[in-house]
């Protein structure tokens, strides 16, 4: 983990020089820039939110909702205050929505975490409205807390300084940012009012206390914040890579729990999510868990049902993304599956290799980074797609599933192309992407590589109908099981006694 922190770092010092954030707000109005389709913007689904029935979806190709379960999208890639199209965060309260753009920078051969700033409607997503990334000026360097002086250090800059978390209460945004940390803004992001947490070395801070430390992000990891939530105006939970802290006084004190300050602790100290339950006379605040910089820390969850004065940890060892709740039932996004525990962790169901009967497509990884439902139907958002299951008494969870992908639509059986391309065999099948026209169809795929020798048959005269579009997927194998070398690669498609057609694969380790 101290590499990680290492990387974060890497060019903290020398980034300071650059200009500081402009806090002007631009106003934009929905109109011809919103396109709907039966298609998800990416197979990238890393956010998602549930209003009412409607699914909210953050992609690494921009935002979406779909009113229908999913069954067509409304895109709103090309709606011009969105910055860039990289949904780092996804918070909705009745009709707000408010999103953290950001994207990748390259410098000195090294890709950069970098904040865009926040695309934010308050009328269900009609109109729009951009302000950019929460930044200081070079002079804010300074911060009074009781009557203590906090010597600040200013982030000027937007690399290394996405937010990774947003959480909304009337009148008030939450967000959690990396180098950054936690703030919050009452007038629509002009002005963010820094939160001063405790540093490394203390449990808790208050306002009577007497304090003397620099506020410097670099050498506190309970600085760096990655998640947030607000359960009113009072009571804020945020998660750090220090662990995790709380305040019932709208953010003025704190108290930090984790793995090394609790006799019966949090798993690991880096916080990426928390999610609060609440059924009957239950309450509890969930969180995910990394392992920061101590061995003894753990992936896994980790819960309280009494404020944090203890913790039930569970699925030991298990990175976790995320968590979605129907009553009683926790559904846990993880890099193993989607998890589901009806009874408090006691006893958990996954979910096994993902297929959808009707359309033959299969979800080719097993992490699943998060997680919504609506009333039965239980949604997760994966690298690869979205999928859907129904869970209750009479459809057991994960029996049957729904995949939503997205591809390009070609509409002719003299066309094909392959997608990803190029890909990595280590982590990623590509797909193969034709169409039958709707007809039955006898359907044979053949590899073949530069010399055109034939390295794997995929399918040989299988029946293929009831859609238009179809996928077939490569693993990058060859017939005998070993993964194809480097290099460019040819693919055929044969359809019925039709001309086949060809294409180029990349295969790139």
């Amino acid at each position: 983990m101290k590499y990680f922190f290492k990387i974060f770092f890497l060019l903290f010092t020398t980034i300071l020089k650059l200009n500081a954030q402009d806090y002007s707000i631009d106003n934009y109005k929905l109109g011809k820039f919103f396109t709907s389709t039966s298609l998800l913007p990416s197979n990238s689904v890393s956010q998602m939110t549930i209003q009412d029935s409607t699914i909210w979806i953050g992609t690494s190709k921009g935002l979406a909702k779909s009113t229908n379960y999913g069954r067509s999208w409304i895109n709103f890639q090309n709606v011009p205050e969105f910055a860039n199209s990289g949904i780092y965060a996804l918070s909705i309260l009745n009709d707000t929505i408010w999103t953290s753009t950001g994207y990748l920078k390259e410098k000195d051969n090294n890709k950069i975490q970098t904040g865009s700033g926040y695309t934010f409607s308050t009328d269900g997503g009609l109109t729009w409205k951009h302000t950019g990334q929460t930044l200081d000026q070079r002079g804010d360097s300074i911060e009074i807390y009781g009557n203590n002086i906090i010597r600040i250090l200013p982030v000027i800059v937007p690399e290394q300084n996405v937010t990774f978390d947003i959480s909304l209460v009337p009148g008030k945004v939450w967000i959690a940012s990396w180098a950054s940390g936690l703030r919050y803004s009452t007038n629509s992001g002009q002005k963010w009012n820094r939160v001063i947490l405790p540093p490394d070395n203390l449990s808790s801070i208050k306002l009577t206390d007497t304090l003397n430390f620099y506020y410097d992000p670099r050498k506190n990891n309970n600085f760096l914040a990655f998640s947030v939530l607000a359960i009113d105006n009072d009571t804020i939970w945020c998660g750090t890579a220090g662990g995790i802290n709380k305040s019932t006084d709208g953010g003025i004190s704190w108290k930090k729990f984790n793995r090394q300050n609790q006799d019966f602790p949090i798993l690991g100290n880096w916080i990426i999510t928390i999610k609060q339950q609440r059924y009957n006379s239950i309450n509890r605040i969930w969180t995910t868990n990394w392992r920061a910089e101590d061995q003894r820390e753990e992936f896994g969850v980790s819960y309280t049902e009494n404020g944090g004065i203890t913790w039930t940890n569970l699925l030991n060892g298990v990175k976790a993304y995320d968590f979605a709740f129907k009553d009683s039932i926790v559904y846990i996004a993880t890099a193993e599956g989607l998890y589901r525990t009806d009874d408090g962790g006691r006893s958990f169901n996954r979910s096994s290799l993902i297929t959808d009967p009707e359309t033959r497509q299969i979800i080719t990884t097993s992490s699943v980074f998060s997680v919504s439902v609506i009333n039965d139907t239980v949604f997760a958002g994966t690298s690869d797609g979205i999928v859907s299951t129904i869970d209750n008494v009479d459809n057991n969870f994960g029996s049957k599933w729904k995949i939503y992908r997205r591809y390009e639509i070609i509409g002719s059986n003299k066309t094909s192309y392959a997608y990803p391309n190029p890909f990595s065999p280590d982590d990623e099948y590509t797909r193969i992407h034709y169409s039958t026209q709707g007809k039955d169809a006898s359907v044979s795929i053949d590899i073949f590589d530069f010399g055109m020798n034939r390295v794997r048959t995929i399918i040989q005269n299988a029946v293929r109908s009831g859609k238009n579009e179809h996928d077939e997927i490569w693993d990058g194998r060859d017939d005998n099981g070993r993964f194809a070398a480097n290099g460019v690669y040819f693919y055929r498609v044969r359809i019925n006694e039709d001309e086949p057609t060809w294409g180029k694969i990349m295969v790139i380790k």
